[in-house]
């Protein structure tokens, strides 16, 4: 049905169907005409033989000259096989001779008198038994000054022999001329069909998004002029694409690749690096107190120093196969293919030193200083997936910003057997919306510190408890137990071997440790469902005097969650067995927890928080 329904085949059969007609209707013309003509012709000829016959006639004397009167016709009907017959009559219709092709002589004998009616009724009979047969009267002498009549018959055999020859020859004519035709319309419906099919493929391809089509031009009739503008408006479809993609992967502000064309380039150049088995690296960075530089010198400058900024990561990273982009705001990535994390590093130290050499125009040609922490992170050592590879990035970065900015760190994970601190698998559990998940987070946190099970559920009863003694809303504890769950949740991407060091911590080790609340922030933040819980998770570790970190707050400044965190986080921090020191009893830990308050806890929840555990504040001070 799909065949029959096709314009090939409806254009096949229009042209066989109009051949065959313009062949029937010339044929039927032809034979028509043909078979008038002949009809005229043998009238003329038979016309002028008979004119003859009268001119050499001679009437008969007596009955003997029959016989060469028969001789004679016979001679005159031997010219012609159509001539049936010929009859002479006199003035009264009355038969004087007759003489047929279809007789035998015995039957012209005797033929005066009484025999004359028999040969009239036998010729009558020859001519009435062929409708066809036609006659020429002819006026002649047929006695002594008396006139007569000489009738010549002819039959149409020969004129149907030729009749039927013509229609052979025409038929013959006609079978080529269909089969030549038919031919040509197979011939013109492909030469048609072909090129629209085609076509109608390149078409399909296009709407499939295949913009590399191009179909060939084989003629410079209708059909090439119109394969020549399909081939124009793909290839100018396709260059305006080229051009909406590569205006929707930049960046308006600094030209830069974007967020959208960075994830893509990161996922593709891991399946190269998978696939080869070759290295790969992505850095994160972001400028160093950008908010307080558009705060000081406005935005048009701090546009100016992102446009600045791109254009010295340009020179720095210098190869043609690295890819940079602005990720988002003030923070920048780059993708660094075919590099270890050495080379990364390297990279990554020569664009921190171009950007701190690098003078930053400010207001009435001031210079900005300007400076930036970089994080690295490599395939496939630290995640194989590109959301575990950029949240390392991320988290290494965070963690320089924590340890005082303008440097680079790489991402920290232990790489013992039977670890699994892959960054990706933290990124699926940032988007899951379950407490359930919330708590795997958390029993990961205090398997890595080495924590007893069930540590963290009892910091968050306490923390819930503390929150409904203070008077905090239904929706208020919930975020209190969602924040203590996961208010370490930035020690995930520290080293197990700093956060469990028997020994002192250095200098940099601690600087190290007291970046987990930032990076704990900059984690959650990743995730679209536990925002309302950042305060708890960045301050938890602020003290009421202001000598805490990181930002240093002090008094009310500290959101309340964060300072209930902090008092039961100590609490139970001391009454734990910890690599560097010993667990201290209730008591002991109950009283320090006293002797801090005001310092570096709230006074408000310390008393609270006393009073729950039904511990008198007298007492503590003389155990103190």
């Amino acid at each position: 049905m799909k065949r029959r329904s096709s314009l090939e085949y409806r254009l096949c059969l229009l042209v066989m169907g109009l051949l065959f007609a313009m062949l029937f209707a010339i044929g039927h013309v032809q034979m028509t005409g043909q078979r008038q003509a002949l009809l005229e012709e043998k009238t003329e000829k038979f016309e002028s033989l008979s004119k003859v016959l009268a001119l050499t006639y001679t009437p008969m004397a007596n009955k003997s000259d029959w016989a060469l009167y028969r001789e004679f016709t016979r001679r005159f009907m031997d010219t012609d096989k159509d001539i049936s017959y010929v009859i002479i009559t006199d003035a009264y219709g009355k038969v004087l001779f007759a003489d047929s092709g279809e007789t035998s002589p015995h039957q012209y004998k005797n033929f005066i008198g009484k025999q004359a009616s028999r040969l009239m009724s036998l010729v009558g009979g020859l001519r009435d038994s062929n409708p066809e047969t036609m006659r020429v009267n002819v006026p002649a002498m047929v006695g002594k000054d008396q006139r007569g009549m000489i009738t010549v018959a002819f039959g149409s055999r020969s004129l149907v022999a030729a009749i039927e020859a013509m229609q052979t020859k025409l038929l013959t004519t006609f079978a080529f001329a269909f089969l030549a035709g038919l031919i040509g319309s197979i011939l013109l419906a492909k030469a048609i069909i072909c090129p629209l099919k085609k076509l109608i493929t390149a078409a399909r391809a296009v709407t499939a998004g295949d913009l590399n089509v191009s179909v060939p031009v084989s003629s410079h009739d209708e059909i090439g002029e119109l394969t020549d503008s399909f081939n124009t408006m793909v290839a100018s479809l396709k260059e305006t694409t080229e051009k909406l993609i590569e205006r929707a992967n930049l960046d308006s502000l600094t030209g830069l690749y974007n967020h959208r064309y960075f994830q893509e380039r990161v996922r593709s150049e891991i399946k190269r690096a998978e696939r080869y088995s070759r290295p790969m690296s992505v850095i994160m960075l972001d400028i160093d107190h950008f908010k307080s530089l558009n705060d000081a010198h406005g935005h048009p400058v701090g546009d100016a120093v992102l446009v600045d900024l791109a254009e010295v990561l340009l020179a720095e990273a210098r190869r043609d196969i690295d890819i940079i982009t602005r990720y988002g705001g003030e923070e920048f990535a780059l993708i660094l293919p075919e590099t270890e994390l050495e080379g990364a590093r390297f990279i990554a130290e020569r664009i921190r030193l171009g950007v701190q050499r690098h003078a930053f125009q400010g207001k009435d040609v001031e210079t900005v200083p300007v400076t930036i922490s970089l994080g690295i992170a490599q395939y496939p050592i630290h995640s194989a997936e590109p959301e575990g590879l950029i949240m390392a990035a991320d988290l290494a970065m965070y963690q320089s910003k924590s340890m005082g900015r303008n440097m680079t760190t790489s991402f920290n994970r232990d790489l013992r057997p039977n670890q699994d601190n892959d960054p990706y698998k933290l990124y699926l559990l940032l988007h899951a919306t379950d407490m359930g998940t919330i708590e795997a987070m958390a029993a990961a946190v205090d398997a890595k510190s080495q924590r007893p099970p069930g540590y963290t559920r009892e910091l968050v009863a306490h923390s819930v408890a503390l929150a409904q003694q203070l008077g905090m809303s239904e929706d208020e504890q919930n975020d209190v137990r969602i924040a203590t769950l996961l208010h370490d949740i930035g020690k995930l991407g520290i080293s197990e071997a700093i956060l469990n060091k028997e020994e002192s911590l250095t200098k940099e080790e601690l600087a190290i440790v007291q970046s987990h609340p930032i990076l704990g922030h900059a984690i959650i933040q990743k995730s679209p469902h536990l925002k309302s819980m950042l305060p708890g998770i960045l301050s938890h570790h602020e003290w009421w005097d202001g000598n805490g970190y990181p930002e240093g707050l002090a008094g009310e400044k500290i959101p309340r969650i964060a300072r209930i965190i902090a008092v039961v986080d100590a609490y139970y921090a001391m009454i734990t067995d910890r690599p560097h020191r010993k667990r201290r009893t209730t008591k002991e830990a109950a009283a320090e927890i006293l002797k801090c308050s005001g310092l570096q806890f709230d006074p408000t929840v310390v008393e609270a928080f006393l009073g729950m555990l039904g511990i008198v504040q007298p007492e503590l001070q003389n155990a103190a």
